[in-house]
């Protein structure tokens, strides 16, 4: 969870000769200039012209209305009314209402295709990719460390806690900011709004994460001592050292870690995953040797695996930047082309068809150099949306946390048992975390239609929880088959043995629960968000800790953390079922937060 890495094409060709997306709209050998000659010609051959299109002088115009007013009078059945805005409309009675119903169908044509169950799994499913790869390193890391030192390996668990989950807490209130903006941005420039405004929204958005990852990376490092020995307890002072180390390094990265989070937001904004799961590939790979040599081959141990990571970030954040930038080129040569475009267009009778004035917003925003400094505009709709997002997520890092932390009051084995699971149960919670995605993609374009907007709710929700069932299947594979992969220790192993289950059901309740939460988030609905997860969290607490008063252990843990689950996803399903006080009804406000 505090590991955070991340249209083109399969391979890693982007990344060096970078073809333009828009030079993949249509046939992929096909020029770019040809398709918008054609389609921009279209129009006039169906209406039998030429597609060589003359000045419309005043008398043309005259003609023209005299004839379709002699056609209207002859034909008032037979004429089938134009959807063009520059062709005179001399036309009365059954004509008007040809009109009428032409505009209103025109109307319809321009409104968001409804999501399908098949394109939220095709935008899902690379989604999850991206973010399986920082669980998949926490595995490793796992793994390398478990099997050199048992301490160490317990070490791992507060180190993460520490390190990663205010990480993770600023970096998912500012993705989920940076996400909706730019979907703002392009909402308001598809009605006439400025073009550029998701380019400054992402070039504030890294400045401002950069800043305050800096900030309180200092702030943690200094108080990092006392803050983990107080979490960690004195029965386990031996975890202390290794655990310190573990953290200071991976905060030394945390500004890398939030201006991954916004490049990735950019692109998953933009319903681009393929860029961002290219470059997560590259640095998974990377992370991957790294460990083996360091904490293998020199022996560094815990450390050698935060440095691995730590390395692997700026790959990865080095690449996506790169990516961004070079979008800049693409974009202005896109705008020159409609731009000519639109000016043949003004010479006739017709508009420029909106499939092609929409091409400005197809990928991801440019990377603008120098980049913008944030301004009190930007911060104010950042802090709108974020605020809302980190107040859930720090109760859930509080009450995960909690979580954690007993286990580590038990005994060493039974942190270095839950240690293990948890990031089993991270490999695969991410997973929701990807439907959460879809559904803060895909919804806010039917809000305010409350029947569009619920049906594409539940249809999310659907697909959510058949990927909980395979969740819940796969997830005990691993603890159950392998243990030996994490670590040597019988004692550990049988604890992970008797806990797996429980960690099996929790993964089954999160997937569809946090399908929801992402249908709130895209909504808006923060405050009903932190007014239903402070009661959640403490009756979750309460049963925690009469579960550890009858002796249930480590188990304890995830009962609770499954009845989370369940109980926010019943809230959150009522939630939005309710027609009369569903969020649903409310539209997303354009260029505001």
């Amino acid at each position: 969870m505090s590991r955070v890495v991340a249209r083109a094409s399969p391979s890693f060709a982007h990344l060096s000769s970078n073809p333009s997306p828009f030079e993949r709209w249509g046939t992929k050998k096909a020029s770019f200039a040809p398709r918008i000659r054609r389609a921009v010609a279209a129009p006039s051959r169906a209406r039998g012209q030429t597609s060589v299109h003359k000045p419309v002088t005043r008398e043309v115009r005259a003609r023209d209305a005299r004839s379709a007013d002699g056609n209207s009078r002859a034909n008032a059945h037979d004429k089938p009314s134009s959807s063009f805005a520059g062709e005179p409309n001399a036309r009365s009675g059954e004509d008007e209402e040809d009109g009428a119903r032409a505009r209103a169908s025109a109307s319809a044509g321009d409104a968001p295709a409804e999501a399908s169950a098949a394109d939220v799994l095709k935008f899902t499913l690379p989604t999850m990719l991206i973010w399986l790869a920082e669980p998949l390193l926490s595995l490793v890391d796992t793994s390398v460390v478990g099997m050199a030192s048992t301490i160490e390996l317990a070490a791992m668990a507060p180190g993460s806690v520490y390190a990663g989950y205010p990480a993770y807490l600023l970096m998912a209130g500012l993705a989920t900011a940076i996400t909706t903006m730019i979907a703002q941005d392009r909402l308001l420039a598809a009605k006439g709004g400025p073009e550029d405004e998701d380019e400054r929204t992402v070039s504030m958005g890294l400045l401002t994460g950069i800043f305050i990852a800096v900030v309180m990376s200092a702030v943690l490092i200094a108080a990092h001592k006392p803050l983990l020995a107080a979490y960690i307890g004195a029965a386990n002072v031996g975890v202390l050292p290794h655990a310190n180390a573990y953290s200071v390094i991976r905060l030394l990265s945390l500004p890398i870690g939030i201006a991954i989070a916004v490049a990735e937001s950019s692109f998953l904004a933009s319903k681009d995953p393929w860029t961002p799961l290219k470059v997560v590939t590259v640095t998974t790979v990377v992370n991957l040797v790294l460990d083996v040599w360091f904490v293998t081959k020199l022996g560094w141990g815990i450390k050698g695996a935060a440095w691995a990571t730590t390395i692997a970030q700026v790959v990865a954040v080095a690449l996506l930047v790169r990516a961004l930038i070079k979008r800049g080129p693409e974009i202005d040569k896109v705008k020159k082309m409609l731009a000519e475009s639109a000016q043949r267009a003004s010479t006739s009778n017709f508009n420029l068809p909106r499939e092609l004035r929409s091409l400005r917003n197809v990928g991801a925003p440019a990377l603008r150099l120098p980049m913008k400094l944030p301004d009190f505009r930007f911060l104010t709709r950042v802090r709108s949306i974020a605020a809302p997002v980190m107040c859930v997520l720090f109760i859930k890092c509080v009450f995960v946390g909690w979580i954690v932390r007993t286990a580590t009051y038990i005994s060493p084995e039974a942190s270095a048992a839950n240690g293990v699971l948890f990031t089993v149960y991270f490999f695969f919670a991410v997973i929701g975390d990807g439907v959460s995605q879809a559904s803060q993609t895909f919804l806010p374009p039917t809000l305010g239609d409350f029947d569009k907007a619920s049906k594409l709710a539940f249809r999310i929700l659907f697909v959510a929880v058949g990927i909980g069932m395979f969740n819940a299947c796969v997830s005990g594979f691993v603890p159950m088959k392998f243990p030996g992969l994490f670590t040597k220790s019988q004692a550990v192993i049988e604890l992970m043995f008797i806990a797996t289950p429980f960690m099996c059901a929790a993964l089954l309740a999160h997937t569809a629960s946090m399908a929801s939460e992402g249908c709130l988030l895209a909504c808006r609905d923060g405050k009903f968000m932190v007014a239903a997860y402070v009661p959640n969290s403490l009756l979750s607490i309460v049963t925690l800790n009469y579960l550890l008063s009858q002796g249930w252990g480590v188990c304890s843990s995830w009962m609770a953390l499954t009845q989370f689950h369940f109980v926010r996803l019943i809230i959150n399903s009522v939630r939005l079922s309710l027609r009369g006080s569903s969020p649903l009804n409310r539209e997303l406000g354009v260029g505001v937060a």
